[in-house]
């Protein structure tokens, strides 16, 4: 039995031969590389046993000989898979049950019965490139390029994949090596193995990578201060790269917002465990800001969609302008593309950052074990206190005044979902609502600011639209000050807990 530590992501560069040899080269590191054709048939039973218990069973063909393989349940830490396998050498081109360990079984599963019910399920056939690399450290890298299909009843879907395996050494190395790479190659992280995908694909059934936001984190009171964090960041990496997956496989301004809340809340996660984190985790922060304020564009995005679709909720009203309307296209023309979203995904800087978080949470600092719910409650005590500050429930706000609080109100609201699961799941949700109320409504007075804005540059500006506009406003500042007196006015769920 062998443990797989890997690294797994999907390539969309050309030449990638090309770039890793030259890579390895030029950074003058020790390095072998052959090329092998692999041909495996993934194996199963009718009622899909082996990936109930989270088991993988293939026939591997290469060079004439064949490898049955059984890889067991692991763990998957934010994109890095550690799999125990084993692996036998066979003669005839069918898995022999009985020649793995006896101990790898569940007690649930009987060998016979399992053996007797094997069917073929797909096949990966693809062109394997390896280099062994051998790091100033000692430490042993195995790199493979793999380019095929993967096949089943007809149907397939392409491999383009890029997987680094650690053969002896220190996982700090393997991240080294792969941050190394993301030098010269376009690459994502991959959420999904090969046999995952041919399942999806023997079922005929895509994977799905859609998620909705993520409103709670799996952290309750039975967490430290340090692993709460290690958990939280986790999750939300999870999360990430299937977010990406899902804009890569149907690029939308939706999907990609989902993509920078996730962002916002692992950078949140970072300021409300300041005082517990090391030093270099500042540099990681900064980082996870940089990439915030680079798509802070997409709320803007947002905002320009509904206001120039034609099934929008304020079309109709905007067509009193067409050259309001005209003008608020040429504004979204200027943002960016999908195009350009897709390379930044798949960048250098973004790889490495997602590195990085993977290797802090790999080196774990688990000497802060003080109790998460009174450092959870001081936290949401201190967000909330912020909000609204200078005014009472009773007092009208202006536009300006609601603008001016959206920052502070989306850390608050980070602030709890962060630690959701601590507390009542309905006085949560009780409290919580007026205050996501008050989010909407600042969201669409944003929308309704750049038409203001938009309406100062006409030459001619439609009175019936100029009206509308004011008129929407008000509307909208009663319906927020309601709101924000409700909510002001609502027992924080997180008090007299024990």
């Amino acid at each position: 039995m062998v443990t797989e530590i890997e690294l797994k992501y999907f390539v969309i560069s050309d030449n990638t031969q090309e770039k890793i040899t030259q890579l390895f080269t030029t950074k003058q590191l020790s390095f072998s590389c052959e090329t092998k054709q692999l041909s495996n048939c993934y194996y199963d039973t009718t009622n899909l046993d082996f990936r109930r218990h989270d088991m993988g069973l293939r026939i591997r063909g290469c060079d004439g000989k064949l490898e049955q393989t059984i890889k067991t349940a692991g763990v998957v830490i934010a994109g890095l898979h550690q799999r125990p396998e084993y692996n036998v050498n066979i003669v005839n081109n069918f898995p022999e049950l009985s020649s793995f360990p006896n101990e790898i079984w569940q007690s649930t599963q009987k060998v016979e019965q399992l053996q007797e019910s094997l069917i073929p399920l797909f096949s990966t056939d693809f062109t394997r490139i390896i280099w062994l690399v051998t790091l100033s450290s000692g430490t042993v890298v195995e790199v493979a390029f793999d380019q095929g299909d993967i096949s089943s009843d007809g149907r397939s879907v392409k491999i383009c994949e890029l997987e680094l395996e650690l053969v002896s050494g220190i996982t700090s190395d393997l991240l080294l090596l792969a941050k190394l790479l993301f030098s010269v190659l376009l690459v994502r992280p991959s959420s999904q193995s090969k046999a995952a995908r041919g399942y999806g694909l023997w079922k005929n059934i895509p994977v799905n990578y859609k998620k909705n936001i993520t409103d709670i984190l799996p952290i309750d009171r039975s967490h430290s201060i340090s692993n709460a964090f290690s958990t939280g960041i986790n999750y939300c990496l999870v999360n990430l790269h299937d977010h990406i997956e899902y804009y890569i496989t149907s690029p939308s301004l939706v999907e990609l917002e989902k993509i920078t809340e996730t962002l916002s809340l692992i950078r949140h996660g970072f300021w409300l465990f300041a005082d517990y984190l090391p030093e270099e985790a500042v540099k990681i922060r900064d980082e996870l800001s940089y990439f915030v304020h680079l798509l802070s564009w997409v709320d803007n995005a947002v905002n320009l969609q509904e206001l120039t679709n034609k099934t929008g909720n304020y079309r109709r009203k905007l067509n009193y302008s067409e050259q309001l309307v005209e003008q608020l296209r040429m504004e979204k023309r200027r943002l960016p593309t999908s195009e350009n979203v897709i390379e930044l995904l798949h960048g250098q800087r973004f790889n490495t950052l997602q590195a990085n978080l993977l290797e802090m949470l790999l080196t774990e600092d688990t000497q802060f074990s003080d109790s998460l719910l009174p450092f959870a409650q001081q936290s949401l005590t201190k967000s909330m206190a912020v909000l609204f500050a200078d005014s009472t429930p009773s007092q009208s706000l202006s536009s300006e005044q609601y603008l001016s609080q959206a920052k502070l109100l989306n850390r608050s609201l980070l602030t709890g979902t962060w630690f959701g699961l601590l507390f009542d799941e309905e006085e949560r949700k009780q409290y919580r609502a007026p205050w996501l109320d008050i989010q909407q409504g600042i969201s669409e007075l944003q929308t309704l600011w750049i038409i203001h804005q938009q309406l100062q540059t006409l030459d001619e500006k439609p009175k019936k639209l100029v009206l509308w506009q004011g008129s929407k406003v008000e509307g909208l500042l009663i319906a927020l000050d309601s709101s924000r007196n409700m909510a002001l006015l609502t027992k924080p769920y997180w008090l007299d807990e024990s």
